[in-house]
This record gives C-alpha cells, structure tokens and sequence, in this order.
C-alpha cells in the first residue's frame, strides 16, 4: 500500500469503514516547518458524518532532540491519530501515540476517551470492552512489546484510562505489531460507532465536558506536548492544539 507511518495506515483502515472528507483552509500546518526551515511533519483532519475530527499528525524532529522523559534518547519523529465523533452518539474518542528514537526504539500509547461513566453502564462495558480484553492481552504477551506498568504512568494519565489503555516500548522494526494491534482498536471503535444511536443534548453536552477536562489537562501535563511546544513555539503549539480539537 505504500504506507510508511501508523497515522496513514490507521487512515487507510478507517476509510474503508467511512466515508471521511478532509477539512479545507489548514494549509498552515498541512506542511509543518522547524524553525531552520526544514520538513517538520504535517497534520491533516477530515470529518464524516458523526465525526468531527479524524486527525493524522505526523511531527518530524531533523536529526533528533533530546527528549527527558525518555532518558533523553534522540528522537527524531512523534505521531498521533485521533477519531473524535461530534458526541451526538454514545461513542468515546480513540487516539494511537508514538515516539520514535534515533535508534529504532518505538514508544506508542493508545486509548479510548469516554464522555461518560463505564461504572455506572455496566452493559455498555462488557458489550464492547470485555470481549476485546483477550485480543488486548495476546498483543501484551508478544515478546517485541514492553508493556509500561501502571505505576509509571503521570498521574493525570492514570485518572482518565479506560480498561483497555495501552502503553509500551518495542522496536520501529516490530511497527507492524502495533498496526495490527491500532487497527483492532479501530475496528472495535466503527462497531460501536455503527451500533450507536443518536442521543439528546444532555448527552452531547456532558460528554463534550469531560472530554474537554481531560484535554485541558493533557495540554498543560502531558509531557511529549511540552516537548513540540519546546521545537515549534508557543503560537504554533496552540495552532496545533486546536487543529485537533
């Protein structure tokens, strides 16, 4: 297929599911630049019905930086993919991460965002997420994966997990793992889109409130955030920040 980064392939699986359109008048950050004039990446967004930003970002850092919290590693790449739906439905958000070093070290972390409480909907919890457990654990077992504990998480990461977050370090030689693995989390995202049904108004709006605290959060916690804020400025991070929003 000529795919040669996670965000274009997960494009490629979500769009045999659905119909996106890309979003005109981003040509600003369509091409990224770093501040010597060279490639710094791009970020693309579509929408589709239901959906209001599918966004493929690609950051891309020259030679590399040093990045601390990554025991300072040079790293030369960051990507994100993110589905977030227009929240009329009872559908969470879904975003793949990766870090990639000068060295072939691969770091990606993946979730879904929920707008509302999987505690208080028990059906809705082991409809969908129970039976995607196991396909999570098999991916967790493969010996190219490093899965991260808990315990090292930032703290305004582990208050907004789902059951199924991931985090883990591998090697850019084992990415097709983390293909397969992005695309069953697709996969389970489009059933539970397809399945959903349109809701009331108090339903969009609280989901869109705590997914707006969540993302509050992140921009000023979220470390490799701090990093691209560092390489591209401040009034290009915020650019960025709600490009994607």
């Amino acid at each position: 297929m000529g795919i040669n980064s996670l965000p274009e392939y997960c494009f490629e699986v979500l769009s045999k599911e659905i119909e996106l359109r890309k979003v005109e008048g981003l040509e600003d950050i369509e091409t990224l630049k770093l501040p010597d004039g060279k490639d710094g990446g791009s970020i693309k967004k579509y929408t589709a019905e239901g959906i209001s930003t599918v966004a493929q970002v690609h950051f891309k850092f020259g030679d590399g930086i040093p990045v601390a919290h990554r025991n300072n590693q040079i790293v030369t790449d960051a990507e994100l993919f993110i589905i977030r739906p227009d929240f009329s439905r009872k559908v969470p958000s879904w975003g793949i991460n990766t870090v990639i070093a000068k060295d072939g070290t691969y770091y990606f972390d993946t979730d879904f965002s929920f707008g509302f409480d999987l505690v208080t909907d028990y059906e809705f919890t082991m409809k969908y997420l129970d039976p995607f457990t196991p396909i999570l654990q098999d991916y967790a077992k493969n010996k190219g994966l490093n899965v991260i504990p808990f315990y090292e998480w930032t703290t305004w990461v582990r208050t907004h997990t789902s059951p199924v977050f991931m985090i883990a370090e591998t090697t850019i030689d084992n990415s097709s793992t983390v293909q397969g693995l992005a695309s069953e989390y697709i996969k389970l995202w489009v059933k539970i889109f397809k399945e959903a049904e349109i809701g009331g108004e108090e339903l969009k709006n609280q989901q869109e409130s705590r997914i707006r605290a969540q993302m509050a959060g992140m921009r000023d916690t979220d470390r490799m955030g701090k990093v691209i804020r560092n390489v591209y400025g401040e009034e290009n991070f915020v650019k960025f920040f709600k490009a994607l929003a």
